[in-house]
């Protein structure tokens, strides 16, 4: 009798021990205010890469096809010849590997930039969303890349507000950006709040992105949005002047840390951007029929591993020292998979992860 009494005074006392200590990690946790709120790492995702889905699919395999330029494919891609490759993200396999990569490396969300149902564009998105591993990155729409029907598509997205993976940020708003290139409108974003509210979803969380502080300022102003951002920094925001070709990757580093500034300097809360590179040089010598606003000289030297994750613990040191400003305490790179634009940290062809063992290694310390 005395001995099972004392195996049950054991007992509890472990458990209790066990617990104590439980407790005193969990309270150590918690009371710290960057663990309640983490800051969260974006990356845009452009999803072309589909082949003849579409033809910017065969366009852009167009692009990269030059020897020279096949470094920087995707990892997924097939060298057909020494001028030929192809560049396919269309089977549930590498999407599953992508999803794993993005995971590794510590990115916690994915933009994808919006093209229609059946377009072809939107491969990718129906793969990330059928995937098991879905849970592992949350996700969030780019607005304003393809046209979108604020009816229809509008009940299909607040669906996917009420999913776990996508992304939220203060208190569950729905994350949301908004590039303006295709003439968005007051009363088109209103019925998407308005919808959100009716389905008792917080409102979204409006982010306009544009490449200059006065545009981004201004059209916050009219679609009454909640911050603003850039897809990239396409220029040196420090001078104003064009990329010369010449100029090297730190040049974008110093001129991202300009443009939050500038951003800032509006008023207006910000989500910082990183730009992994601008190097739109397969699409200047080999043009894509969507886009002409590339300068022949309007390209900078790509940057390292190391100055690539310099750049992104750059906007991690802003973000947490301008938490008034970025309120959401959200950052976005630039990009994950616009390989023949100049930005990715995605594994590229021969399963080169140099730029995301970097990035991971800076994120892991966030």
């Amino acid at each position: 009798m005395r001995l099972r009494y004392l195996i049950i005074f054991i007992t509890i006392g472990f458990s209790a021990l066990i617990f104590g200590f439980t407790f005193k990690r969990n309270d150590t946790y918690f009371a710290s205010s960057e663990e309640k709120f983490p800051l969260i790492v974006g990356a845009i995702r452009w999803d072309g890469w589909v082949g003849p889905l579409n033809k910017a699919g065969l366009e852009i395999e167009h692009t990269l096809s030059p020897n020279k330029y096949h470094f920087r494919a995707p990892f997924y891609s097939k060298e057909i010849s020494k001028d030929s490759i192809q560049c396919r993200e269309i089977t549930q396999e590498i999407m599953d590997k992508d999803i794993s990569y993005a995971k590794y490396a510590g990115i916690n969300y994915w933009a994808f930039c919006w093209y229609s149902p059946h377009s072809g564009l939107d491969t990718a998105r129906q793969l990330y969303l059928n995937s098991r591993l879905r849970n592992k990155v949350k996700w969030c729409v780019i607005l304003g890349t393809d046209s979108f029907n604020y009816v229809s598509d509008s009940k299909w997205l607040i669906r996917k507000f009420k999913e776990k993976n996508y992304q939220k940020v203060l208190n569950g708003r729905p994350l949301v950006y908004l590039f303006p290139s295709q003439g968005n409108k007051l009363s088109q974003l209103n019925l998407l709040r308005t919808l959100s509210k009716g389905a008792g979803i917080p409102n979204p969380y409006i982010v306009v992105m544009a490449f200059n502080s006065k545009n981004a300022d201004s059209i916050c102003n009219h679609l009454q949005g909640d911050a603003i951002s850039c897809y990239a920094s396409t220029f040196n925001f420090e001078t104003g002047a064009q990329y010369n070709g010449s100029a090297y990757y730190p040049t974008v580093l110093s001129s991202d840390k300009a443009g939050w500034d500038k951003y800032k300097a509006t008023g207006r809360d910000v989500i910082p951007w990183v730009t992994s590179g601008w190097d739109p040089r397969p699409r200047i010598e080999r043009s894509v029929s969507w886009s002409t606003y590339y300068k022949s000289n309007g390209w900078a030297e790509e940057g390292t591993p190391n100055q690539i994750a310099e750049n992104v613990q750059n906007a991690i040191i802003w973000a947490k020292s301008n938490a008034d400003v970025d309120k959401s305490q959200a950052i976005l790179i630039y990009a994950w998979n616009e390989f023949d634009e100049g930005g990715w940290i995605c594994p590229t062809f021969g399963f080169n992860t140099s730029r995301l063992e970097k990035i991971r290694k800076t994120l892991i310390n966030k």
